[in-house]
Parts: C-alpha cells; structure tokens; sequence
C-alpha cells in the first residue's frame, strides 16, 4: 500500500515513482491470457504480504468480473485492470512486463497496471490511471519501459518522465 505523501510547502504532491515498489513489479511474465497474466500480478502481491485484507481468490474474481464488464486497455498496449473494493482504504499498484506481448481481443498487452483502490478510488485511481496513459503515448518511451528486465530498470525508466500526481 501507499506510504503518506511528502508534504511540500502547503500542498501535498506524490508523483508516479514514489507509488512504485520494487516488490509490486513483475518483470517478464510468461503469460498464456490476459486473466493469466491478473492471476500472477495478484500472486505477486500476496506473496509480498502487501494484499488488502481479503482473500486472493476473492479478489481476482472482482477484478476478473470488472474486466468482464469492461476492461481498461489503450491502443498503446497499457492494461489497467482494476478493482474497487469496499472496506478498503488502501491503495495498491502492481505492475507487470510481459516477456512476449499478449493478445486480448485482437488488441496487445505490452505493460499491466494493476490497480486496487478504496470504492471510492481514492484521490490516487484517476491520477495514477492519467499519467500511465500519458507514458504510454511516447511509443519509444513505453516499448523501453515494457522491455524493462527487472524493478530496479523499470523504476529508473520510469523516473526519466515522473509526473505529479496531487
């Protein structure tokens, strides 16, 4: 989950890097589908201790039944499968490269972010899901970024476009 946001002068301000943590990132995953490539990234959390305070099972089955409904995957190739989960305040991002790009629906998966947020989603989903996206329009930028090998590549990639979020 999140740490408190650095207070700078009167305002709050987290940015994109401070929400990543190397123990959320998936770096090439080998992956048949995309709800198989969900399944890891939700692995990862959980076996980082990091998860909210629900079952595994039951969480993928509310981001599997949210992607059902309507899934978040730009032209770009960045899925953002999310969940909204009540009694949860937290806020989590995992993110996932993919050793090989993986086709949903005749589209490509290059990055996963995955998401998990209070209901509301807190003042970090729309933020977080906006700088992604911003990222992932410089074609050369996110084609490094989903190559990246490891967390610590992956974070120093990122670190070059840092955006505020707040």
């Amino acid at each position: 989950m999140i740490d408190k946001p650095e207070r700078r002068s009167d305002t709050l301000i987290m940015t994109l890097v401070e929400l990543l943590k190397p123990e959320l990132i998936l770096t090439n995953a080998v992956c048949a589908s995309k709800n198989e490539l969900i399944s890891s990234v939700v692995d990862k959390i959980y076996s980082t201790g990091k998860g909210p305070p629900i079952s595994k099972e039951v969480l993928l089955d509310a981001i599997i039944k949210r992607e059902e409904i309507g899934g978040t995957l730009f032209p770009s190739g960045l899925s953002v499968p999310h969940a909204r989960l009540k009694d949860f305040e937290g806020f989590i991002l995992a993110l996932s490269t993919i050793r090989e790009p993986l086709f949903h629906e005749r589209a490509q998966i290059n990055l996963m972010a995955l998401v998990i947020s209070s209901q509301s989603g807190g003042p970090y989903y729309l933020p977080v899901v906006a700088a992604l996206t911003k990222i992932s329009r410089d074609a050369d930028f996110f084609s490094r970024l989903s190559k990246a090998e490891n967390a610590e590549a992956l974070i120093s990639l990122m670190k070059e476009k840092d955006q505020e979020l707040l």
